[in-house]
Order: C-alpha cells, then structure tokens, then sequence
C-alpha cells in the first residue's frame, strides 16, 4: 500500500508587495495622511506563486535577473515574509543565499563554523564532530584561522558552501553561489549534490547555467517578473526559457512548414517526401526556414539507429528569402542528451564554408562524422544562425529536429569512445640483460 506523505515544501499563492516612493518624504506623507490618499507605487517581487516540492526532488529555478527567484528562497528560508499567502516547509533548511550571509567579517573561518552551527540550532559538541569534514571540503587550509574578511571570493564560496552540505540538512538552498568557484571545486560540489540526493536530501538549485540545471534537476521552476510561467520537465521548461531569453521578449508563434509548393518545385521527390517529427520547441526569426532534416546511416539511408564506429550524415535542406545577409548566414546541428545537455555541436561558421550565391532559392547542408558517442538515447538540433556578432542570433531554431538511438556491440563507458592508438612497452631493463 501506497503511503502519502505531505510535500518538503508547499508554498501557496505567495505573493511579495513592495512599496515604491518616489520621493522620500511621499513615505511620511503617507503615513500622516488622514485621507488614506497613496503616496506610492506597488511593486510586486513574486504575484501568486504556488508548487510544492516532494522528499528527495532536486528542482531547478531559472529566471532573468530580476524575477523573483532570490525573493522566493529567502521566503523559503524565513529571511523574508510573504505579503501573502503561505509557505510550509518540513525539516532542517541549509541555505546557500548570498555569498557570505551569516558570516562575522571579523571572526576567522574556524569561529564563522561554531556560530552559524549555533544560529541553526546545533550545540559546540555537535560542532566539534562535524568541523573537520567542513574543514576539509572547504580546502582553504591555513586560512582557516584567519579573519574572513581576508577571503577572496572564491574562498567565501568554498567555506560557506562546505558548511550548508555538512550540516545534515533535509533541505538545501542554493543561489547561484556556486558561480565563483574554480571549475574543479564546482565539479567536487556537483559530486556532493549527487551523494546527497541519494541520501533523499531536497535540493532547490538557482542558476542561470541551463546546461546545469538539465544536467543535475528532476524539474525546473520558471520564474519571470515575479509570476510562475511554468513548472514541469527539466528540458521542456529550460527550452521555453532559452527561446524567450533569445527571442528578447518577442512572443512570435512558431509553426512547422508544411505542403510548400516551392518545396517540392525545388527539391527531389524522396526528400520532399520526408516530413519533420514533432519538435520540442520550435521558434526564431523566420521559424520556417529549415525545410527537412535527415538523419543518414553509412548507406545514405534515413534512420533513427545508428552504430558506434558508423560513418553518419546530417542533411538539413533550408530556404535563403531575399531579406536575410547571406554573408552571416550559418547552418548550425546539436546532439544533445535525454536531459538536453549539449553532446557535439557543429556549425558551417566554424569553418567559414557557408556560401550563399543566390536568394529565394533551397540549399542543401551536409554534416558528415564518424560515430564515437556511446550508446543511448538523443535528440537532434538544428538551426539557421546570423553570426554577424560573438553570439548567434537565430532565425529558425528547432530542438527535436529527429530523436534516434545509438547502439555499441560491446559495452563502453563515458560519452565518447574516441579511437586511440594505444601500445605497452617493458621500462627500466638494460638491454644487454
């Protein structure tokens, strides 16, 4: 029999009004008036949230600065409160928030340990027994006894981060804190949040790394000027999220091509024929541009299996309108994971092959590689680019291009399997011998 258990987390139409004056003295007018007359303006952090988070989830929070994620944890947390509405939350809180929060500038790293274990509730003799661990992840060494107000960022991030996880908490916050820490520090904290989501610990995680949050969370939450726009799979919200974000607040709708009579004017009958699968997402400037894309074992045959070793092709036939610069145009292809995070990418950018002789006609791009990712399955990505600056700005992008699987005939391990000569040679013997 199935037990229920309520959420680690409920948090119900919570709202967070602030009041905004446009003079300071509007306040004390306000405050004197015996007309009730405003003096101010309602600013709101976060308008109505409502989700609940189950024992042992790890769930994401994206948002654009300024949307409300900072707001939301520290409402979790009690820092703040809500204007209204609730938020109900079961066990121990750890939280990551700012860098550096509850830390005294004037006590060493060793003193910050023994007070925020006193302010969340732990005696000195249980301090004592968990010291050591906190030191030896934090890995500041002697700095450890000198004042923190001599830390550097990265330091603040690795004593403070060391003891909101070797606390034993049932529930742990992070906000962004991981941001200033070096790439081997970060890849240790990752290997924590993974030994600790074993152990059933509640995880809300803030990042503006995408690739981080599909990587590491069950679901992601996202937030924008304080409303939820959605809740759900990791990939599915984290796409929406990059479309808007690259959109720049552009609401355009996008819709598959289909039945193009210039199509199948242009192009032979066996690829007119091939139809694109239901994407995931599916948006851009022009979001009609790619006309067919085509996943191509080493018989040139459509497919959706291929082999480890397999010679495969990428054909992604695309329409150039008069009004785009031909001269920035680029072809850009992605295989990503089940959890969406970037396995190969490759774009006719890279090596400046792109070339476009005349508008209003079809052109046909092809991506040839041999195979050494390992088994599992994929999603395919394609997109038509404008490189005139350091970042792609995209005119037709489509995540879900095709979905396949790849096979191995003996087992391997990592993402890749990449083909290495390999030799043993005897060291150390005197020839003579």
């Amino acid at each position: 029999m199935k037990i229920n258990t309520s959420p680690m987390i409920e948090i119900s139409e919570v709202s967070k009004v602030y009041k905004i004056y446009n003079n300071p003295i509007d306040r004390l007018k306000e405050s004197l008036s015996f007309t009730s007359k405003p003096y101010h303006e309602e600013f709101y952090a976060l308008n109505n949230v409502s989700f609940s988070i189950e024992k042992g989830e790890t769930i994401g929070i994206l948002g654009k600065n300024g949307s409300g994620k900072s707001t939301l944890l520290k409402i979790i947390t009690g820092v703040l409160m809500p204007s209204s509405g609730s938020v109900k939350v079961k066990g121990r809180v750890s939280a990551l928030l700012e860098l550096g929060a509850g830390f005294n500038l004037e006590y060493t790293g060793l003193e910050n340990i023994y007070l925020n274990g006193t302010i969340m509730g732990f005696s000195k003799e249980e301090m004592n027994k968990k010291v050591d661990s906190i030191v030896e992840f934090a890995e500041i060494g002697e700095f450890i006894t000198q004042p923190v107000k001599m830390y550097s960022s990265g330091m603040f991030a690795r004593l403070a981060f060391a003891l909101a996880i070797n606390v034993e908490p049932d529930i742990l916050i992070v906000d962004e804190a991981l941001a200033v820490g070096d790439i081997r520090f970060q890849a240790k904290c990752f290997d924590k949040f993974k030994d600790l989501k074993k152990q059933g610990v509640t995880i809300l995680f803030v990042s503006h790394d995408v690739q981080s949050i599909r990587n590491f969370c069950d679901r992601a939450v996202w937030l924008d000027r304080g409303i939820m726009k959605s809740l759900g799979d990791t990939v599915e919200i984290s796409s929406q999220y990059i479309e808007y974000m690259n959109k720049q607040d552009n609401e355009q709708t996008a819709y598959i091509a289909s039945n193009n009579s210039k199509l199948s004017a242009r192009i032979d009958k066996k690829t007119s024929q091939k139809t694109l699968m239901n994407p995931i997402k599916r948006w851009g400037e022009v979001p009609t541009l790619i006309q067919d894309v085509q996943l191509l074992d080493s018989t040139d045959t459509p497919t959706n299996v291929i082999q480890y070793g397999e010679a495969v092709k990428i054909q992604v036939i695309f329409f150039v309108p008069e009004h785009l610069d031909s001269n920035t145009l680029s072809v850009a292809c992605s295989i990503k994971d089940i959890k969406g995070i970037d396995i190969f990418v490759t774009t006719t950018f890279d090596d400046s092959i792109m070339r476009i002789d005349k508008k209003e006609c079809y052109y046909e791009a092809v991506f040839e590689f041999t195979n050494y990712i390992n088994s599992g399955d994929y999603t395919l990505v394609v997109a038509i680019e404008d490189r005139s600056q350091s970042l792609p700005k995209y005119y037709d992008f489509i995540e879900g291009a095709s979905y396949f699987k790849i096979v191995t005939n003996s087992q391997r391990f990592g993402l890749f399997s990449l083909p290495t000569r390999k030799s043993i040679n005897l060291l150390g013997v005197d020839e003579n011998e």
